[in-house]
């Protein structure tokens, strides 16, 4: 999910780059790995999706008027704070899953084994934290040079 987020916000900021340096129109749609759809467009997805759709083509004219400066401008305002409410949404949605991520996680701890309550099991616990404190003495001693095979005698023999 992680690796998700970070690769569609680069692609996001690929697009509005091209969108910006190219004046092409784009509409993108990515579905993430649980489902949930994520989009972006330049001037807006539903824009663009129409214009694929429907074969309708940008041509400079809306309604047999020709686009004004100050349209255009008012244009670009408006992808901008759309543009803008889009990432705020897709945020908004992935920490939603990271919410629900770590509320997974919680209930998992919640019932995760707990230490042995068998007097027999804490023996062998014992025993064995035993046997992991002898393996490091051992493990220093070589590394130091003085180890003596036969100096440890509480390690079972195998046979």
């Amino acid at each position: 999910m992680v690796t998700f987020s970070k690769r569609k916000n680069g692609i996001y900021t690929k697009l509005s780059e091209l969108s910006i340096l190219c004046g092409a129109d784009v509409g993108f749609l990515i579905y993430s790995g649980s489902g949930k759809p994520f989009t972006f467009g330049s001037p807006s997805f539903d824009d663009v999706a129409q214009r694929f759709l429907h074969g309708n083509h940008h041509s400079g004219i809306i309604n047999g008027e020709g686009y004004s400066s100050s349209s255009l401008i008012v244009d670009a305002h408006k992808k901008v704070k759309m543009d803008e409410f889009c990432k705020n949404l897709n945020n908004l949605m992935e920490i939603k899953t990271d919410a629900e991520e770590e509320k997974l996680k919680m209930a998992e701890a919640a019932y995760a084994p707990t230490l042995p309550d068998d007097e027999e099991e804490k023996q062998l616990l014992r025993r064995y934290e035993e046997y992991y404190e002898e393996l490091c003495e051992v493990a220093a001693a070589k590394i130091r040079g003085r180890y003596d095979a036969s100096a440890s005698s509480s390690f079972p023999q195998h046979g």
